[in-house]
C-alpha cells in the first residue's frame, strides 16, 4: 500500500484523527481482554488470584520498562515505522492469545502463552502509544502538541473502555479464542491505517543522553505522577467505595469520572495553547483537588458523582498541559525519549495506586484514598509552580 503525504491545506484536526485512530487500535487490543483474563486463568485454568493478577499487570509492567525504548525508536528510525513495529507486536500477540484454547490442558504452557501475549503486547503498546503522538506532532507541528496529546488520550482511554464490553461479549459468545481474534484484528486494521500515511522527517541534531532527558523530565514527570494518583484511585477502588457504603451505581463513580476526563480533552484542549501549559496545569490540578476532596467528604452517591465529574474534568488536562511546556524544554531531535519517559511517570502512578490505597484503606477505610489523592493533587500543583519557575527565558 502507497503512503500519502499530507495535504498542508487539510485541518490540523483532520491530520490528527488519522494517526489518533491507529493508536485506538492498539488499544482497543488493550483493552479486549482486560476483563476476561482473570477469570480465565482462575477459573479455566485453575492457576490462583496472583497469577490470575498477574495475567494483566504483566503488560503494564512491560509497557513501563518499554516507554523509554519506544521513545528513542521514534527518534532514531522514524515514528511512523515505530508505531509500525508496535502495531506488529500487538497483532502477534492477539494471534499468540488465539492459541491459548487449544493449550487449556497444560496450564502451566497456557498461562506462560498468555504472559509472553501480554509481554509483547506491553511493548507494542510503547511503541504505539509514544509513537503516534511523535508522528502527529510531525505532521501538524509542535505549536499543536496539546491537540496532539489530547488527542491521543481520548484514543487511548476511549479504546479501553470499548474493549472491555466488547471483550466480555466476545468471551460469552465463543470463548478466549474469539476474545484473541479481535484483539488480532484490531492492531491489523490500525496496521494498515499506518501503512497508508507518510513518515514525517527525522529531526537531525545531537540527541539528549538518557540521563539529562530524565533530569529534563523528572519535575514535569512528578507532577503529573502526583495528579495521576487520583486517577488510579478512582479507576481502582471508587466502585468498591461505593460497594462498602452500601450506595447502587458502583460503577457509575468511574463511569462519570472517565466521560468528564474524555470530554474536556475533546472541549478544552485549545485553552492549552491559549493560556499556557502551566497556567492550564495549575487550574487543572486544583480542579482535580476539588472533586476528589468531595469524593471524600460524601454522604451519599451524589456529591460523590459531581465530585467524579470535577476530578475527571481536572485531571484531564494535566497530561497535555505539563506536555506541552516540557516539550518546549526538550530538542526537538530529542522529542520521542522525552515523552517516553514522560509517559513512564503516569504508568508508575498507576502502578503503585493501587498497593498504596490497600495500605491507606487498612487504616482510614475507603474515603481515605481520596483525602490522600487529594493532597497529592496539591502538591502536584507546588510542583508545577518549580517548574514554571525554573522555565528557561
Amino acid at each position: 500500500m502507497t503512503s500519502q503525504p499530507i495535504a498542508q491545506g487539510t485541518p490540523v484536526l483532520l491530520r490528527i484523527l488519522p494517526i489518533s485512530f491507529v493508536n485506538f487500535c492498539t488499544y482497543l487490543g488493550v483493552g479486549l481482554p482486560l476483563a476476561v483474563l482473570p477469570a480465565y486463568v482462575v477459573y479455566e485454568l485453575k492457576l490462583g488470584v496472583v497469577l490470575g493478577g498477574f495475567s494483566v499487570s504483566s503488560q503494564f509492567l512491560s509497557t513501563m520498562v518499554t516507554r523509554s525504548l519506544a521513545g528513542r525508536m521514534s527518534d532514531a528510525i522514524g515514528a511512523r515505522r515505530t508505531v509500525i513495529y508496535g502495531l506488529v507486536a500487538a497483532l502477534l500477540a492477539g494471534l499468540m492469545l488465539t492459541a491459548v484454547p487449544m493449550a487449556r490442558d497444560m496450564p502451566l504452557f497456557a498461562y506462560g502463552l498468555i504472559v509472553a501475549s501480554r509481554l509483547l503486547l506491553g511493548f507494542g503498546e510503547s511503541c504505539s502509544g509514544t509513537g503516534t503522538i511523535t508522528w502527529n506532532i510531525g505532521r501538524v507541528g509542535p505549536l499543536h502538541t496539546a491537540q496532539v496529546m489530547s488527542w491521543g488520550g481520548v484514543a487511548a482511554y476511549g479504546a479501553i473502555a470499548a474493549g472491555g464490553p466488547i471483550g466480555g461479549y466476545a468471551f460469552d459468545l465463543d470463548g478466549l479464542w474469539a476474545v484473541g481474534l479481535l484483539s488480532t484484528l484490531a492492531p491489523a486494521i490500525g496496521l494498515a491505517v499506518a501503512l497508508a500515511h507518510a513518515e514525517t522527517p527525522i529531526v537531525p541534531g545531537d540527541r539528549t543522553t538518557a540521563g539529562r532527558t530524565l533530569v529534563l523530565v523528572l519535575p514535569f514527570g512528578l507532577a503529573l505522577m502526583l495528579g495521576a494518583i487520583g486517577f488510579g484511585g478512582v479507576a481502582s477502588f471508587g466502585g468498591l467505595m461505593f460497594v462498602a457504603a452500601g450506595w447502587s451505581g458502583a460503577s457509575l463513580l468511574v463511569a462519570v469520572f472517565g466521560l468528564s476526563f474524555a470530554g474536556t480533552r475533546v472541549v478544552f484542549a485549545g485553552q492549552i495553547e491559549r493560556f499556557g501549559g502551566y497556567a492550564v496545569a495549575v487550574a487543572a490540578l486544583a480542579l482535580e483537588t476539588v472533586g476528589l476532596t468531595m469524593i471524600w467528604l460524601a454522604t451519599s452517591p451524589l456529591p460523590a458523582l459531581i465530585g467524579a465529574a470535577f476530578a475527571g474534568l481536572g485531571f484531564g488536562l494535566v497530561f497535555p498541559a505539563l506536555g506541552v511546556e516540557l516539550m518546549k524544554r526538550v530538542p526537538a531531535s530529542s522529542r520521542g525519549g522525552a515523552l517516553g519517559i514522560y509517559t513512564v511517570f503516569l504508568d508508575l502512578a498507576l502502578a503503585l495506586a493501587g498497593p498504596a490505597a490497600g495500605l491507606i484503606i487498612g487504616h482510614v477505610g475507603y474515603p481515605g484514598i481520596f483525602a490522600a489523592a487529594a493532597l497529592c493533587s496539591i502538591a502536584g500543583i507546588g510542583l508545577v509552580a518549580f517548574c514554571y519557575m525554573n522555565r528557561k527565558a
